[in-house]
């Protein structure tokens, strides 16, 4: 929900200000505003809440609706990947929905989600940066948490929050619309920041592990996932041509190693540490049902990582980076 509590942790995304004042048109309580309006009182840049989306988009990714938006469309890659999952929201092809429930993915996000709960304080509050339709997000919702969740694409925070509202759960979470690259946030205002699978969507990745550190409390944690600079790469590329299992439209750093995330946050004070997964084709993994995916995934996983150069060669990198 969008509470004050929420909204007083925001910053405005065009200049930078925590001047932000608001006006209520329409709520459920105090805690949950409907329809209403955040404005910075520095730069007058003003951002609309409808239907408990708040859009903290400003150009070149602001909708062609929205405020403060120019009759000009930026084609650049930020743009091209907010259409992209604007598309995947919902289609005939594959939806984001279907592509969370293949197979794979669900034993996949099972081996990195599971230890990655188990860190979490409760009454903490956590980030998920580029959360899509709470692909990623919904997997601490059994949680005693605070969870804040914002994507590029307001169709798929559309249906994040329809599926919030719908569910009866633990955590206490509020979906919105803004930019990976500039965090709308306050200084250390997050005890966890998650970011699953989204650097390597970014036209600037160094410039969002600047804001995760900048977001995150000391001496707390980001754990993230990301494709993973593999020698087995080709072989995935080649079976994704012959046979695609989902739709990727990823930005300039579509493949990203241990040592490319550790330059990313070298002048931060957060320290990464890195270990590889998935070593079987996600094609294979989607002949089995879920439980049997998980089962081989786990067990090439143990075998992988026994082996000294093969341990490395997983398809993605698991991260848990720390704060000092």
């Amino acid at each position: 929900m969008l509470s004050p509590e929420i909204l007083e942790c925001l910053r405005c995304p065009s200049c930078e200000s925590a001047e932000l004042a608001r006006a209520v048109f329409r709520d459920e309580s105090p805690t949950d505003i409907l329809d209403g309006v955040l404005w910075c009182q520095d730069c007058s840049h003003w951002y609309p809440i409808e239907e408990r989306l708040l859009d903290l988009l400003v150009e070149p990714l602001a909708y062609g609706d929205a405020r403060n938006a120019s009759e000009t469309i930026s084609k650049d890659q930020q743009k091209l990947q907010q259409d992209h999952f604007d598309w995947y929201a919902d289609n005939t092809d594959q939806s984001y929905v279907e592509y969370e429930q293949t197979s794979f993915w669900r034993a996949a996000d099972l081996i990195a989600f599971e230890p990655w709960k188990r860190a979490v304080t409760p009454g903490s509050r956590l980030l998920d940066v580029g959360c899509a339709q709470g692909r990623s997000t919904f997997k601490f919702m059994d949680c005693d948490i605070q969870i804040v969740g914002f994507d590029v694409s307001k169709a798929l925070i559309r249906q994040a929050i329809a599926r919030y509202q719908e569910g009866n759960h633990r955590a206490r979470a509020v979906f919105f619309a803004a930019d990976a690259s500039r965090f709308p946030f306050r200084d250390e205002t997050f005890d966890t920041v998650l970011v699953y699978g989204v650097l390597h969507h970014l036209t600037d990745p160094a410039a969002a592990c600047g804001e995760i550190s900048r977001v995150l409390k000391p001496q707390r944690s980001y754990f993230g996932q990301e494709n993973n600079r593999t020698v087995f790469r080709s072989v995935f590329d080649l079976l994704q041509r012959l046979r695609p299992q989902w739709h990727e439209e990823a930005g300039p750093e579509a493949i990203i190693s241990s040592e490319q995330l550790r330059t990313w946050f070298r002048d931060t004070p957060v320290e990464v540490g890195t270990k590889t997964s998935v070593f079987l084709p996600p094609h294979l993994c989607n002949l089995m049902p879920p439980f049997i995916s998980h089962r081989m995934l786990v067990a090439s996983d143990s075998l992988g990582g026994a082996i000294p150069y093969l341990r490395e060669q997983g398809g993605v990198l698991l991260i848990h980076g720390s704060k000092s």
